[in-house]
């Protein structure tokens, strides 16, 4: 990655929170879980911002699909965007007539909002799909049927016109 990139980091799955050594002083973590090969292992928030601290690109986008997502702020910095699928302290839900199995914030932002060009409010090129990251949110928070998405909006010149 080199400085002006533009990098998007997705993340749907299972949450967790407890208790963490993970470099910041918080007294409750959050997590996402990840599978190493063998078993299921939590990748906490405060190991999140170190592993992108002094990333090179001016803009990173953070989509987190999953329970307690609205604890990923730690990773707040200028020049990123957070979109997460629930508050700091609330569940994120999936249906099963929700596209291919994924979570409510992934079908509407992703599959409906992006994919599928629903959530392209602004025409910023006629006749063309250019559908923001803050459209996409919108369009998920909007539709959303339980989830309480949160946004974390940091970019120093907003992608909407």
């Amino acid at each position: 990655a080199r400085e002006g990139d533009q990098r998007v980091a997705r993340s749907s799955g299972h949450g967790g929170r407890g208790k963490a050594s993970d470099g910041d002083k918080e007294l409750t973590d959050e997590c996402i879980w990840a599978h190493d090969g063998s078993k299921l292992v939590p990748i906490w928030d405060g190991e999140l911002k170190a592993a992108f601290a002094g990333y090179p690109t001016s803009r990173i986008v953070f989509i987190f699909d999953s329970c307690y997502a609205g604890g990923m702020t730690d990773l707040a910095a200028s020049g990123r965007l957070i979109a997460m699928a629930s508050s700091e302290n609330s569940l994120s839900y999936e249906w099963p007539n929700l596209g291919d199995g994924n979570g409510e914030f992934t079908y509407y932002m992703i599959e409906q909002g992006i994919s599928a060009s629903l959530a392209d409010k602004y025409d910023n090129i006629t006749g063309v799909s250019d559908v923001t990251v803050e459209e996409a949110f919108d369009y998920a928070k909007a539709n959303r049927i339980k989830n309480t998405p949160t946004i974390s909006d940091l970019f120093t010149n907003d992608l909407l016109p």
